[in-house]
């Protein structure tokens, strides 16, 4: 499997759909509800429309929280093949062990999120086939929407690794021999 993560490189693309999943998920989600709030009562069409975008976000939530387990996965296998060949400023985005930049870390902040998304997938199943959780819904709210900026910020980490410093690409990986060789 390694094999394959590194060769295809699977986790860039994995996380693309990650993030656009759980994004147009949360945002669906969140536009439903404001929607049936405002609308209830005034238009049936309206409504519907509330109500078809809270079923979109369901099925958008779903694949994005078992995207986000593989992008954990195939994150941590391309971390661990090209830790030796970055720089330590890449290595501090990638993982830090000091203070508050350890939650901040792309790989810790990675398990979080992979975590969070599986638990708000579960909730959000739990919220449509159980009405006694409805009244949970506004927290369940806030807290993907907590979630969704972290994962943005997750991305931006990601973004800064490949183009600020060259992590995972050919120009890494002949910089570091280059560096070997004048040493």
């Amino acid at each position: 499997m390694e094999i394959l993560i590194a060769k295809y490189h699977l986790h860039p693309i994995i996380d693309h759909f990650t993030i656009a999943l759980l994004g147009m998920g949360v945002l669906a989600d969140v536009v439903g509800y404001v929607i049936g709030m405002l609308f209830d009562n005034r238009s049936p069409r309206t409504k519907g429309l509330g109500d078809r975008l809270s079923g979109a976000a369901l099925v958008l939530l779903i694949p994005g929280a078992i995207s986000a387990i593989f992008s954990r996965f195939t994150g941590e296998s391309e971390a661990e093949r090209v830790w030796d060949t970055i720089a330590p400023a890449a290595q501090q985005i990638l993982f830090s062990d000091t203070g508050s930049a350890r939650f901040l870390s792309h790989a810790v902040l990675g398990t979080y999120l992979m975590y969070a998304f599986v638990a708000l997938a579960a909730w959000r199943v739990l919220l449509e086939i159980w009405t006694a959780l409805k009244r949970t819904q506004l927290v369940y709210l806030a807290v993907a929407i907590v979630a969704l900026c972290a994962l943005l910020y997750q991305g931006k980490t990601g973004g800064e690794l490949v183009y600020d410093h060259a992590v995972g690409t050919t120009h890494a990986e002949d910089t570091s021999r280059q560096s070997i060789v004048n040493n």
